[in-house]
């Protein structure tokens, strides 16, 4: 039924007396023409003008017309399939694809009309056809994620009046949350069909291998396998390491009933650097429902274990003796010093470019000095633009004049220098707590053992901090507050720098921590140590500021698997670059692909490729701008059989019998399904729902009515002028 209301800003009393005036006033008009016309010919005039002003005044009342009607929404059925690989796989039951297709013949939901049926296909993504048949499944999803095939249901539930769910799939979720709780959300009955067998099938899996992403040459890492094994009770089973395909370590374990889980730890020594292919490899035994869950990959990023440090200082000071120290207590680390000796000369031999040249970071500590060659410093200089990290230490002596070579690189610019020098402590402020390198205990308390510091020495420096700079720590002298910072750092670009602008830090270790720990209080932290930790630390990312970033969304796939590249692109001054050209070469598998990888704003691209057969892959990406090469990445990823669907490849039954439980909703078996319709018809909720539909027409807002007005004003003038009229 349908019900109609016209509404008005207004005062309908008010409408309705400015209508008769305006009628009124159309009829004393034509009271006396000149010339006279007739009876007729005056009251189609007053009739046209009477509905041209009535219109006009009709509009400036904004009416609005009004219309309600009731509908009834027929319930609907939502049908959840699962389209993943663990449902197409065999066990002690048979193929679960003829279990799946008698699950919904015997259901026969496909006999409901289109109007009480929505039928989505889910995996890992969800896929809602506007006519299923069954040849939409292809069982070739690589999850199970139940809890977003309901919150799919859940997001559409009142907009399509769904009332009640059908689950069909073998409950094995391996992402996203547990279903029940989505599921007792959602509100509605929601009806299982459980595929598949629920006991344990007969099988041997690689449930994970752990492992660090980045390691070292010749630095030994462990790697655990953990190994599950179901449906067996006795046998021998060899577990094998193998990198890049060459087996590295072996283990064996007996099978009994008391023993169905395993945990291998290897001792893994890489001796080349790249991304290596570590694979684990477990026998078979007898009758196992696959075998495709035996082995299973893992990716690592083997660097060179010598890390090369460059030390750089005005003279042997106590300052050098301290941070040598300290980066020669990380394993890995190769140091390589140039100290000045009075005069141009150095202790050990002059720094060349090519002494440089394998270095990662450069220390300055009080260098350079006067004596300083301006060719070391053009070194240094050359070395910088080339993006390496910069730590310095200042000293009484430091030449600020020629520091200026390398001021495009520090945090500060100086104003002015003296060498006169005083003491000065730390002044940590609150809002600098969240720097990594005050970083000790990640609790608040942090700036508080910083600010208990010995004091260190200063000179009569006055900086100007940069604008990309960060103030790690100002500084107090007599317990005053000064506007000087001690401790900066700087991020820019690909550039990283951090400057102490204080010296005599070694006084943080013997009158802070050594004191201490000569008392026997061994639990004071070393804070000298893990300030030079965590620089060191901070300078040596260097994949934070790339300018050419190209990666794989995961490294392992399955086939028939979609591979997905995403790329970040940015300049010099590290700023997103929209219109490059970004070009990626794939090559493995007896064969090589190129792939264009498009712009999706911001600096990021993106790109995928199809169809990819069983095999490891490498690429290489660049990146160009005009013809400009900005940089390029490179990486590695496998295409293979193995998949968290698995993993586990039996029913989950109680989980299903859960859901439906909680729900007010039923759980079959694809054999007891013919009473599913009967049993959904029963439900209290699965009824039409009455709708009621509100629309509001804005007539002042249609240009009909104006259009009328006109017409009448213009047939009015017409039929006056043939007549002569004034």
């Amino acid at each position: 039924m349908n019900s109609y209301y016209l509404g008005i800003s207004g005062s309908w009393w008010l409408t309705a007396l400015l209508i008769i005036i305006a009628v009124a006033f159309s009829i004393f008009s034509y009271r006396t023409t000149v010339p006279q016309i007739s009876s007729a010919r005056k009251i189609v005039l007053i009739t046209l003008r009477s509905i041209a002003l009535s219109l006009l005044l009709f509009i400036l009342f904004e009416p609005i017309l009004t219309i309600i009607r009731g509908t009834q929404d027929a319930p609907k059925l939502a049908v959840l399939l699962d389209n993943s690989l663990s449902v197409s796989q065999w066990d002690a039951l048979g193929d679960r694809k003829i279990s799946f297709l008698k699950a919904i013949d015997n259901s026969n939901f496909l006999s409901l009309n289109k109007d009480k049926l929505k039928t989505t296909i889910f995996s890992s993504d969800i896929y809602s056809p506007d006519e299923f048949t069954f040849k939409e499944m292809n069982f070739k999803g690589q999850m199970t994620d139940i809890s977003k095939a309901l919150k799919w249901v859940s997001s559409n539930a009142e907009k399509e009046n769904i009332q009640a769910v059908l689950l069909i799939t073998d409950g094995a979720f391996n992402t996203g949350n547990n279903p029940i709780y989505d599921a007792e959300f959602l509100g509605k009955p929601i009806f299982t069909i459980g595929i598949g067998d629920s006991t344990e099938p007969h099988d041997v899996s690689i449930q994970s291998i752990i492992t660090n992403e980045n390691i070292y040459i010749n630095n030994p890492v462990p790697v655990n396998v953990n190994v599950k094994v179901n449906g067996y009770n006795e046998g021998e089973l060899t577990l094998k390491l193998l990198d890049n395909d060459a087996t590295i370590g072996e283990q064996k374990f007996t099978v009994h009933p008391d023993k169905k889980s395993f945990t291998a730890v290897f001792e893994y020594s890489p001796k080349q650097e790249g991304i290596r292919k570590l694979t684990t490899v477990v026998s078979t035994l007898n009758n196992e429902i696959t075998t495709k869950n035996n082995s299973a990959n893992e990716f690592v990023n083997v660097l060179k274990n010598k890390r090369k440090i460059a030390i750089f200082a005005g003279s042997i000071n106590p300052d050098y003796s301290f941070v040598k120290n300290s980066f020669l207590s990380e394993k890995g680390v190769e140091l390589i010093s140039f100290i000045q000796k009075k005069g141009s000369e150095f202790y050990d031999k002059q720094p060349s470019e090519a002494d440089l040249k394998d270095a990662e970071m450069l220390v300055l500590i009080g260098f350079p000095i006067t004596e300083t060659p301006a060719n070391v410093m053009q070194i240094i200089k050359k070395e910088l633009e080339r993006g390496k990290p910069l730590l310095f230490i200042a000293s009484q002596y430091l030449d600020y004049n020629k520091l200026k070579t390398i001021e495009d690189y520090l945090p500060f610019t100086t104003i002015s220098s003296k060498p006169q020098e005083f003491l000065a402590v730390p002044d940590v402020k609150p809002e600098y707590a969240s720097n990594p390198l005050l970083r000790v205990t990640g609790k608040d308390t942090d700036i508080d053992l910083w600010n208990q510091l010995p004091p260190v020495f200063r000179t009569e420096t006055f900086v100007k901090v940069k604008p990309e700079s960060e103030i790690v720590s100002g500084l107090k002298v007599n317990n005053a507050p000064l506007k000087e910072p001690l401790i900066l750092t700087r991020s820019f670009g690909n550039k990283k720098s951090i400057a102490f602008l204080g010296y005599g830090l070694f006084r943080w270790k013997l009158l802070g921590y050594a004191s201490e720990a000569s008392k026997g209080r061994t639990e004071t932290p070393d804070l000298f140590n893990i300030l030079m930790e965590n620089s060191r630390k901070w300078l040596s990312t260097p994949y934070d500021n790339k300018q050419v970033i190209i990666r794989t969304t995961k490294k392992l796939y399955t086939i028939n698997e979609t591979v997905e590249f995403i790329g970040q692109i940015y300049d010099a001054a590290y700023t997103p670059i929209e219109n490059a050209n970004v070009q990626v070469k794939i090559s493995g598998g007896n064969q090589e692909s190129d792939l264009t990888l498009t712009s999706i704003g911001n600096g990021r691209y993106t790109g995928k490729l199809e169809g990819l057969p069983e095999s490891d892959y490498f690429f290489t990406g660049t990146a160009e701008q005009n013809g400009r090469k900005l940089g390029s990445d490179k990486g590695r990823f496998n295409v293979g059989q193995i998949a968290l669907e698995f993993q586990d490849l039996r029913m989950n039954s109680s989980l299903l019998r859960t859901i439906s439980e909680r729900t007010g909703g039923k759980f079959y078996l694809p054999d007891e399904t013919k009473s599913f319709l009967n049993d959904l018809e029963k439900l209290n909720n699965f009824k039409p729902k009455s709708v009621t539909i509100r629309n509001e027409s804005a007539l002042w807002n249609l240009p009909l009515l104006l259009i009328i007005s006109i017409i009448c004003f213009g047939i009015e003038w017409f039929l006056r002028k043939r007549a002569g009229m004034l």
